[in-house]
């Protein structure tokens, strides 16, 4: 039986079973160095592990002529105990490869290397022979490296880098040097040192060295108390031309602080790290950071608000009251506070972020020395973000549009058409849109219509012939409007058609067909004079709750395939076009959604997708969204993309614990009947499910509450459970697939006399998910009424750790998590 589990409330500090635990080495160091100054030698610190796992040793060591670069990585880990082991994975001369590696748990500190001396010694320098070539080991680029004499059978010169990825680590390695035979194979093969995956990509040989650079996006609004913030990010690799941007900004009103942290690839010139401090508090404050490099790879590396926030003087309370807000919605009713000393105006506000896969109305509130609206002093550029300020959006009423959608082909003669539209009430700042497009091919015609709210500025109706050849033509009308309720209010074809004059018939035969299903065995027809060439085609129309594929065979009076005549956007919808299709392919939405806050299980959240993907043959469109709930903090993590062939059509909930335990349940869906056919766009789609019922009165049992994702439950906060209620949980949910991978960690309250919450499921949609108890449930030791708790009875006590890994995520210090973090990745 496994010892009991124990609480202490004078920190909240979780802890594990009393059972040993090692403490070990813990370091992680990469330097570069010259074959003179070997040995490298270092001290480390120290790490209390978790029980069960044990002390891990890695040296790297790769020698290039006179320069070598040393990396070290020591701490706990998972993997089994492994003897001592040097590999040498490339003799030199020339470049050289070797590394070191060991796991024990025979003791504390058994992980005891300290020097480069166990690796031997180097090859000693060879014989030069008549070839020449650059020579480089860096962490920057090795463009201008110099040449040097190969050793003596040495007849290839290498040019490439090495990848290096652990939880540790996130380096790549410029090489250039001598090698012995052609190709890209410095590691003969191997893929792993220790718990370091590394890779090679010889592409640089080809042309410019190609930057890899953090990139990701955070937008998120958290207290003032709250920072100073941390975050980590996934890495892409740029284009040749391109190198890395970064830009952060803080939007503080003395109680709430705005962060937006964007960063990636970019064609745009450098730029040194500048801070700027658009506004200076007591009141509301604007700072921003910029930073477009190319000297090396993740020179993006940014990392935290430190350099931005300081905490600003603390005036006395003055006596002019205003609301204070920051939120995308919901300002009306923002309560009212006292402004510091020396603030007279009350500001309020909207600032609008567009760019960079990034579309937010920011609605800002608070204090300010003088009247306007010029926080900012006109529009602001964040790298490929616009930043303008507006304060006449929290004046406008909030405006009712039409709203449908129609998607439709019929004859010509049957034009004009008519249609009715629904209503819909807009969000604040918001103007209402028309978009209709007329597709005509011979004696048929594609009606695409879309109406509703918008954030796009008002512009007056636009129609557009983007192609008039004879027997084809392509017509928009677009046109956006605030003035009043229901503006955008067209209802027929009239303003768009006039029927086109009669074509004289040429010489050209060719098949003719406008459907959403399939041209296959359509009869050939005679093309209007002056079309010289048939056109086979598929036009995808996406955005707007659109989602067409049109295929097009008709005439055309030039080769090629531009039916388009360049166009890509009309009003909210996405025009492609494709002459190569495959029609046995599905386009999916794409991305995944990491969102913590409070309440996810009653209140719906939006869950849309950025990005489509074109899936490979017979594969389906999926969504998953998985919610878990403690009760005062709330996890959603969401998917939608392309999914393996064999997958049937299937939609499913599933309620794997509900109230007056956690919440944790799910929705799936997987689709093949259209394109974006995994088109949810708000978790309702597994909140309605729910049955509905008063919340249970509380009861007597007390337990730690937290939900994790990628992070540790350290310090979790004490709640009082429901009547209902029997023991407390804590446990581990691995979950991995559609985008996303990380250990999702619970502590909660539990209704049922299972131990485990997904009841030994192993699939949730997309997600493969395997559940581990952190400790024995059925033995664990509910917190007194009196706020006693049991205490370890003179044994010694491991505290849990759980190390953070994450491609995105946001940390505070100590390991608190967010108060409200939501994360959007284009997987």
């Amino acid at each position: 039986m496994n010892p009991t589990p124990l609480l202490t409330l004078l920190g909240l500090t979780t802890l594990l079973p009393c059972v040993p635990a090692l403490t070990c080495q813990s370091r992680t160091t990469q330097t570069m160095k010259t074959v003179s100054e070997l040995p490298f030698k270092w001290t480390a610190g120290r790490r209390r592990c978790q029980a069960g796992e044990g002390c891990q040793d890695t040296l790297m060591l790769i020698a290039n002529g006179p320069q070598v670069n040393v990396l070290v990585v020591k701490d706990c880990t998972t993997a089994e105990d492994q003897e001592a082991l040097v590999t040498q994975h490339r003799a030199g001369p020339g470049l050289s490869v070797v590394s070191y590696t060991h796991v024990c748990r025979n003791k504390d500190f058994c992980n005891s290397m300290q020097s480069t001396e166990v690796l031997g010694t180097l090859p000693t320098p060879a014989v030069p022979g008549p070839v020449r070539c650059p020579l480089c080991l860096s962490s920057s680029l090795c463009d201008n490296a110099p040449e040097q004499a190969c050793p003596e059978g040495h007849t290839h010169c290498y040019s490439g880098t090495l990848r290096l990825r652990s939880e540790e680590v996130i380096s790549n390695l410029r090489v250039r040097g001598c090698l012995p035979e052609p190709g890209c194979n410095l590691l003969n093969g191997t893929q792993r040192i220790g718990p370091i995956d590394v890779s090679e990509d010889c592409r640089s040989a080809l042309g410019p060295q190609i930057l890899d650079c953090y990139s990701g996006t955070i937008e998120t609004i958290i207290k003032v108390s709250d920072l100073h913030l941390g975050w980590t990010m996934h890495w892409q690799t740029c284009a040749a031309d391109e190198g890395c941007f970064e830009n952060v900004m803080l939007i503080d009103n003395g109680q709430q602080v705005n962060l937006l942290v964007n960063k990636g690839c970019t064609v745009a010139e450098n730029q040194n790290p500048e801070v700027t401090r658009h506004l200076e508090g007591p009141g509301i404050a604007i700072t921003s950071y910029a930073q477009v490099c190319r000297q090396k790879d993740f020179c993006n590396d940014y990392s935290t608000t430190n350099a931005l926030w300081t905490p600003p003087p603390a005036p006395g309370p003055g006596t002019l009251h205003c609301p204070f807000c920051i939120a995308k919605f919901g300002c009306e009713n923002a309560k009212q506070r006292v402004c510091p000393a020396g603030l007279t105006h009350c500001y309020q506000g909207v600032f609008k972020f567009r760019g960079g896969n990034i579309a937010t109305n920011l609605r800002v509130q608070g204090c300010v020395r003088q009247p306007g609206c010029n926080l900012i002093n006109g529009p602001v550029k964040l790298g490929p973000i616009d930043l303008s300020e507006d304060c006449t959006y929290l004046a406008v009423k909030i405006l009712r549009c039409q709203k449908g959608t129609l998607e439709t082909i019929m004859n010509v003669t049957d034009l004009p058409f008519q249609w009715k539209a629904g209503r819909t009430k807009c969000k604040v700042g918001e103007g209402c849109q028309d978009t209709l497009m007329m597709i005509q091919n011979g004696h048929q015609v594609s009606l695409v219509l879309t109406k509703g709210c918008t954030t796009t500025s008002d512009h007056e109706v636009s129609i557009t012939k983007h192609r008039t050849s004879p027997g084809f033509s392509f017509i928009s009308y677009t046109h956006v409007c605030s003035r009043k309720n229901y503006c955008n209010e067209l209802s027929t074809t009239a303003p768009l058609w006039v029927p086109p004059p009669v074509a004289v018939p040429g010489t050209l035969h060719c098949p003719l067909c406008l459907s959403t299903s399939g041209c296959e065995n359509v009869p050939k027809q005679v093309c209007p004079a002056g079309n010289t060439h048939c056109y086979n085609g598929v036009l995808r129309l996406r955005g707007g709750n659109i989602a067409t594929r049109l295929n097009v065979w008709g005439c055309m009076p030039q080769p090629g395939c531009d039916l388009l005549n360049g166009t890509q956007e009309i009003g909210p919808v996405h025009v492609s076009e494709d002459c190569n299709p495959q029609s046995d392919t599905l386009t999916c939405h794409k991305g995944v959604l990491v969102k913590f806050g409070r309440d996810l299980s009653k209140n719906p959240v939006e869950w849309t997708a950025s990005e489509e993907q074109i899936c490979v043959a017979g594969e389906l469109c999926q969504e998953t969204l998985l919610l878990i709930d403690v009760g005062h903090h709330s996890l959603l993590l969401g998917s939608k993309g392309c999914t393996e062939a064999g997958t049937q059509d299937i939609t499913g909930v599933t309620h794997n614990s509900l109230p007056p335990g956690m919440v944790v349940a799910s929705y799936f869906r997987f689709c093949s009947d259209s394109d974006l056919c995994n088109s949810a766009r708000l978790s309702s789609e597994l909140l309605d499910t729910f049955p509905q019922s008063a919340g249970p009165a509380p009861g007597h049992l007390q337990c730690p509450a937290c939900v994790q994702f990628s992070g540790s439950c350290n310090n979790s906060e004490l709640v009082a459970c429901a009547q209902g209620t029997s023991h407390c949980y804590s446990g581990n949910i691995e979950l991995t697939g559609g985008g996303l991978s990380g250990t999702v960690s619970i502590q909660g309250c539990m209704a049922s006399s299972s131990k485990l919450l997904l009841s030994k499921n192993k699939t949730i949609g997309i997600f493969s998910v395997n559940e581990e108890l952190a400790r024995d449930t059925s033995a664990s030791s509910p917190v007194s009424p009196n706020g006693v708790a049991p205490g370890c009875h003179g044994q010694r006590c491991v505290l849990k750790r759980w190390d953070i890994a994450t491609t995105l995520e946001m940390k505070e210090p100590g390991g608190r998590e967010p108060s409200s973090l939501s994360v959007s990745i284009a997987a």
